[in-house]
């Protein structure tokens, strides 16, 4: 019986218990997932049924470990195992055990699907557009958090969390994150990039915010064969003189940057690869005016290495970069609709397994954007995502007990596909949306001490710490 329970077990992790395993077989087939997760003992929690009960997870607003636990149990009745016990230790440690090594296996597998799907449409004359942003997420506090990811300086010790900072590339031509980079609230984004210039192949063209906009960072591009449009650093802005350089019109100028003299502090380049660099860079600077958010006619100088004129308009190298502006809105989708703006961690490791998680499950749905998309010929981008989420998840129970029905799964994912192609996001152009908060926060004071030391007293029905 204990031979027959382990062999059953075994082709349970084999073909996963999940219904998300069945929804995304697809994309990542149950023999690819036994290559990858290299689990040797037989568990309930093995690695393969950590990652699916992790996944739902994610894509079930990041829901608790019991959660989680919950989910399992009600997969093995399904399946006629045995369930594990409720206590969420075990699947804890399944989590732990987990090696970052294989999420990243899988997110190149599912960034491989998304790059395969990519039509001539979606890129911008051949070429295919990437943007890098930075942002940042909150983490326990914890004494090994606060030693690798410190809380900001300005706040007491004992009374903040953790930060850890974090820099994407977004590939505009599925939707979906090429790679995340993670480092300190205080590490500079343009230094970070330079860990992510694996995302980027030739002929791809980078858009980025001024903080992007370096010689170091453009020339490493450039030796790439990779194009850059960022928005002109303050610094250049600042002694901008537009009667420098040759004129290619009433909008244009071709000039020539100058290697700094110095390399600059917190570079990380080494002092040989530093010298490496042409002394010299081609930079074409485009100007423009635009409506702030407030109304305001305001100028703008970006500065691209898409020095030819005559190809690539000036207005479409505009519109291009206004682009851009969609990364913001999937740091959104990451943070404040899949919930991950504060991880629930007590180790580094953890928050980067984590982080590596979060973009596989954002990129499966992006995925199922591209397809439905594609199928349909609608712009995938124009599909909401918190809308796809929500088909996704509603359409799990669809799955039960169809592990052996290849053809029913099909069906029910064609069917999922036609739905989510109706989700089209409504385009409401000229939007006064100020950033004011209506709900008002709860009345209490902030924790100015450690939480151990704080000291509470009843003031007019208000709690105020001793002095």
């Amino acid at each position: 019986m204990q031979d027959s329970i382990a062999a059953r077990r075994k082709q349970l992790a084999e073909s996963s218990i999940s219904t998300y395993a069945l929804q995304f077989s697809h994309i990542l087939p149950a023999g690819f997932m036994d290559e990858a997760s290299l689990s040797q003992r037989v568990r309930h929690y093995c690695n393969i049924v950590v990652f699916w009960a992790w996944l739902a997870q994610i894509l079930e607003a990041n829901a608790s470990l019991s959660k989680a636990v919950a989910l399992v149990q009600s997969w093995c009745e399904e399946a006629g195992m045995p369930r594990p016990c409720g206590d969420t230790g075990g699947y804890s440690k399944g989590r732990s055990r987990l090696k970052l090594g294989f999420l990243e296996a899988v997110g190149a597998r599912v960034n491989a699907h998304l790059d395969a799907r990519i039509r001539p449409e979606d890129t911008y004359r051949g070429h295919v557009v990437k943007s890098i942003d930075g942002s940042s997420l909150e983490l326990d506090d914890t004494e090994n958090n606060q030693a690798e990811y410190p809380q900001p300086t300005s706040q007491k010790p004992g009374c903040g969390f953790p930060i850890m900072g974090i820099t994407g590339v977004l590939n505009h031509s599925h939707g979906g994150w090429e790679d995340f980079a993670e480092s300190t609230q205080a590490a500079s984004e343009a230094a970070v990039s330079h860990r992510l210039l694996h995302c980027l192949n030739p002929g791809d063209i980078l858009c980025g915010d001024r903080a992007f906009c370096t010689y170091q960072l453009i020339s490493s591009l450039s030796a790439k064969g990779v194009f850059s449009l960022m928005r002109l650093h303050a610094a250049r802005h600042r002694v901008l003189d537009w009667r420098k350089g040759k004129r290619l019109g009433s909008h244009q100028r071709l000039v020539t940057w100058n290697k700094p003299v110095q390399q600059p502090y917190g570079s990380s380049l080494t002092v040989d690869e530093w010298k490496a660099l042409p002394n010299t860079l081609e930079i074409r600077l485009i100007r423009f005016y635009f409506e702030d958010r407030d109304g305001k006619k305001r100028r703008m100088v970006l500065a691209t290495t898409l020095t030819d004129a005559g190809k690539y308009d000036w207005q479409e190298i505009a519109a291009l970069y206004a682009g851009r502006w969609e990364i913001e809105l999937r740091l959104r989708d990451v943070k404040t609709t899949l919930r991950m703006e504060r991880l629930r961690v007590k180790t580094p490791e953890m928050a980067r397994k984590t982080l590596a998680m979060s973009r596989v499950a954002y990129n499966l749905v992006k995925a199922t954007c591209q397809e439905a998309g594609n199928g349909s010929g609608t712009d995938h981008r124009q599909i909401g995502f918190k809308a796809a989420l929500d088909t996704i998840v509603a359409s799990t129970a669809r799955y039960l007990r169809r592990q052996r029905h290849a053809k029913i799964i099909r069906e029910i994912w064609e069917s999922i596909l036609e739905t989510v192609a109706e989700k089209v996001v409504e385009i409401r152009p000229h939007r006064h949306e100020p950033r004011a908060i209506k709900k008002r926060p709860k009345n209490f004071s902030y924790l100015t001490k450690p939480r151990s030391d704080f000291q509470e007293i009843h003031h007019r029905g208000k709690r105020r710490n001793f002095r």
